[in-house]
């Protein structure tokens, strides 16, 4: 017996909630300095954390359809993209911390290792801090159809889950086919670098708008 197929719905322009059951990659980012800065030039540091976090849940509140095929082909890049809004956590465990000196050379900002001790006495000092959960191909333990209303709990292979998150055989709500890869393939990947020049990006519109023709360099740690 063939699988019942729902199409009542066209789930790929509803909003959707994903969930990852972990541990996933997580690292945060923040800006730090000994002054309070004026210019972008005064922003001394950037102390990076990394950890772990477990039942992270994002919702995708436009969904036109390629982000709920990439969800589903496990399509993602290296961490979440904007497309995917963080919800909620169950656990984060940072384990390790890394300071590096920011650097200003002409328009590039570079992030370079140090040594100095005095990084760690700095104070946060600008309004965003980033922080990034790495995907790369992990895949979703579940997916939340038709998130505003009706909430049908699927896996990645479109079958709905009973109330013990196992696949009901005989129910798949989404059947992905060769003719949705031409369709929906035209989803956006998010890199670390991405990620972390974006952020800049917007701290030098809010903090230091004189400043916003600076930008990230490609070869930055």
């Amino acid at each position: 017996m063939n699988a019942k197929t729902s199409s009542k719905k066209d789930y790929f322009k509803l909003p959707f909630e994903v969930y990852f059951e972990g541990p996933l990659e997580v690292s945060q980012y923040e800006f730090k300095s000994n002054v309070r800065p004026k210019k972008f030039k005064d922003v001394k540091a950037v102390h990076l954390e990394q950890g772990e976090a477990t039942g992270v849940t994002f919702v995708c509140h436009n969904n036109s359809g390629p982000e709920l095929y990439c969800c589903m082909t496990v399509g993602h890049d290296e961490v979440d993209p904007d497309w995917l809004e963080f919800i909620d956590e169950e656990d984060i465990d940072f384990q390790s911390g890394t300071d590096f000196e920011v650097v200003l050379n002409g328009k590039e900002i570079k992030f370079v290792e140090s040594d100095d001790e005095d990084i760690e006495d700095m104070d946060y000092c600008c309004s965003y801090v980033l922080t990034k959960y790495h995907l790369n191909e992990i895949k979703p333990d579940y997916i939340i159809l038709d998130a505003k209303k009706s909430r049908i709990m699927i896996n990645a292979e479109g079958y709905r889950l009973d109330e013990n998150h196992l696949p009901i055989m005989t129910e798949r709500v989404i059947s992905l086919s060769e003719e949705d890869e031409d369709k929906y393939s035209d989803y956006s990947f998010c890199e670390l670098w991405q990620a972390k020049s974006k952020w800049v990006k917007d701290t030098l519109e809010k903090d230091f708008p004189k400043e916003k023709d600076l930008r990230l360099a490609w070869e930055t740690d």
